[in-house]
């Protein structure tokens, strides 16, 4: 068995290694942390995109029954912009992009002019709370709406969109954080 005795001259040789190997190791390890951390960070924004996303598909799917099931009363017992008489809020419009009403920036933002129901119709409060837990629900910014357009040969047409509490827009009607969900669906 062979044993290694070290010399003063090899012991002055290694000195600071140690402190070299350590601080390698500190950096590998610091580096290890800040990749973890970005990665917990993405994956947080991740889910809080998909739990907003998820709020404004509820609140658009809230909109599209609301206004289904506001077509399936009698013409009177509607709310006023979903009534077809006096005033004929749900006008007959043909197919096309260019003559489609919800696509119309004044179905969703005029109360007189669009092609759709007269205005949109604003979904009620009382329709997107839980009527026990009305005081502590947080309602979004923004309503769900809905149009109603009787389009020739297809039927009413139903668009809802949905926003989630979060949502913002600018000056335009741009959305400039948040989410909105469009829903539609064909009723006869």
């Amino acid at each position: 068995m062979t044993v290694f005795q070290f010399s003063p001259a090899n012991r002055r040789s290694c000195r600071g290694v140690s402190l070299i190997i350590v601080l390698i190791m500190m950096i590998i390890i610091g580096i290890t942390a800040a990749t973890a951390m970005r990665s917990a960070t993405s994956e947080q924004r991740a889910t809080n995109n998909q739990r907003v996303e998820a709020t404004a598909l509820q609140y658009a799917e809230a909109a599209l029954r609301y206004c289904e099931n506001e077509l399936k009363k009698a013409d009177v017992d509607r709310v006023v912009t979903l009534q077809v008489s006096p005033t004929n809020h749900i006008a007959p419009t043909s197919f096309g992009a260019t003559t489609s009403g919800w696509e119309d920036p004044l179905t969703w933002t005029s109360t007189t002019t669009g092609r759709s129901s007269a205005s949109r119709t604003t979904v009620p409060d009382t329709v997107i709370q839980d009527t026990a837990t009305a005081s502590q629900t947080v309602l979004p910014l923004f309503k769900p709406e809905c149009v109603v357009e009787n389009m020739a040969s297809y039927g009413l047409v139903v668009t809802a969109r949905g926003f989630s509490l979060d949502y913002a827009r600018d000056s335009n009607g741009y959305t400039t954080s948040g989410s909105v969900v469009w829903l539609q669906s064909i009723t006869n």
